[in-house]
């Protein structure tokens, strides 16, 4: 070795000597090149071939587990059934059962009763998601509307039973008034019976609503002393992943319903038959969209992106209803973009 040469491999190794020392990490990462976009250069033209030709999948994200953005709910509801079995129709017809319908008509004290129960069922269900049959999930950042929301519709239901009570003596008696005059009009005198009524303390009864409100279980805080294996853990893991799947996949099937009905409506020519539409048509794409952003549990940005996209589509909508309603191209613009976003949804489920 020349001596110009011992110099510079002298030098050389003074100079590594004076920097600091790094911890001995391998790093087994493929190479990779990137564009100024950050993009990925592939090394191999057959491997940017391959990649090329598979179809992207969308990888569900989970920030955080279940059990730290929402709770159980399950909701009991009991209800009086105004219909009772008609014992001698029954054998009669012979075929099935032949029910008596009690207190005609939606306007009445018992209907309204059991309106106001149904309503209570409506809206657990529409602001949560489903868990499993009789249980839903309830999103933790809507939990102070919730509650007390739902707080005022029970509240409004347990009125409407007092109200029914207090008159319930002359409610069922008009009613039975009423199914005797059919029964005489049919040759049937016998049709109407006071036993087909509870007496008010068994109505009361029979009106009952019960919330209850329960933690999702994790994994990890299953006492050690079941002694679950690694395969169970698994296995539970991999049911509350379904689960968050069929939720997401719940919030998506959600805002596609109103929009394919916007699309058939708007698919009808202005002045053909039924080519009038109401408000509903665009108000509901807006409610669904608010309300599916409270109810969301997926951290997917696929999935909040549909979301978003639905209610800038449905405000902007909202704001030319009535040039939709009269524009032949408006509507047929507006139709496009509906069923544009309702396509790109229908690829996500």
């Amino acid at each position: 070795m020349n001596l110009e040469l011992q110099q510079a491999l002298a030098d050389a190794i003074k100079q590594s000597d004076s920097l600091p020392s790094t911890p001995d990490v391998v790093d087994d990462t493929p190479l990779q090149e990137y564009n100024d976009d950050d993009t990925v250069v592939h090394e191999s033209p057959e491997l940017e071939q391959e990649l090329s030709t598979e179809q992207p999948v969308r990888q569900m994200v989970n920030v955080k587990p279940l059990n730290e953005k929402a709770i159980l709910v399950t909701l009991k509801r009991g209800m009086y059934r105004p219909y009772i079995s008609d014992v001698n129709a029954t054998e009669e017809y012979g075929a099935g059962t032949v029910n008596k319908h009690l207190f005609d008509g939606r306007d009445n004290l018992v209907k309204r009763a059991v309106a106001k129960f149904t309503s209570v069922y409506m809206y657990v269900n529409d602001n949560t998601v489903p868990w499993a049959v009789g249980q839903r999930m309830l999103n933790m950042m809507n939990w102070d509307d919730f509650t007390s929301d739902l707080r005022t519709l029970v509240d409004d239901a347990y009125t409407a039973v007092d109200t029914l009570c207090d008159n319930w003596d002359s409610v069922w008696r008009n009613d039975l008034a009423r199914i005797h005059q059919i029964g005489m009009a049919k040759g049937n005198p016998n049709l109407a019976k006071e036993s087909d009524y509870p007496d008010v303390d068994d109505l009361r009864g029979r009106f009952n609503i019960d919330v209850q409100y329960m933690p999702i279980p994790k994994v990890d805080d299953f006492d050690p002393r079941f002694g679950m294996s690694d395969a169970e853990k698994s296995s539970l893991q991999r049911q509350l992943d379904d689960v968050q799947a069929s939720a997401s996949t719940h919030v998506i099937q959600q805002m596609i319903k109103p929009l394919g009905e916007a699309v058939k409506k708007l698919s009808i020519p202005i002045g053909k038959d039924g080519s009038v539409f109401r408000d509903s048509l665009i108000d509901n794409m807006v409610e669904v969209s608010t309300r599916m952003d409270r109810v969301c549990l997926s951290d997917d940005p696929t999935i909040r992106q549909q979301i978003t996209e639905l209610n800038r589509l449905a405000c902007g909508l909202a704001s030319s209803k009535e040039i939709i309603r009269h524009s032949p191209n408006a509507r047929t613009q507006a139709k496009n973009d509906i069923e544009t976003l309702m396509k790109r949804m229908q690829g996500i489920v």
